[in-house]
């Protein structure tokens, strides 16, 4: 399912993540493959609460999504389809 990248939905999400070079960098992290908070914060190198906050955040918004909610360690994050085209659109510029 796409979103219409002229809608207040998109727009919104859009905004929202480039609002901080740490949502950026979480978006183009997990564009093209799984990871968990460990491995975005190993990649990052920030504190594991920023990661932690961040992806509560973009999965609040639609943006990411937990594949395996119900493991307490070893989450995988991937992009939802809005997330995916937030990525395609941060990537053209």
């Amino acid at each position: 399912m796409s979103t219409d990248t002229n809608s207040s939905t998109y727009i919104k999400a859009l905004g929202y993540v480039k609002r901080t070079k740490n949502r950026q960098q979480i978006v183009n992290i997990i564009a093209n493959t799984r990871k968990t908070p460990s491995e975005i914060k190993e990649i990052m190198d920030v504190d594991f609460s920023l990661v932690s906050r961040a992806l509560r955040d973009l999965k609040d918004r639609d943006i990411v999504v937990c594949e395996n909610p119900e493991d307490r360690i070893g989450r995988l994050h991937k992009l939802t389809d809005l997330g995916l085209q937030i990525y395609e659109e941060l990537n053209q510029e």
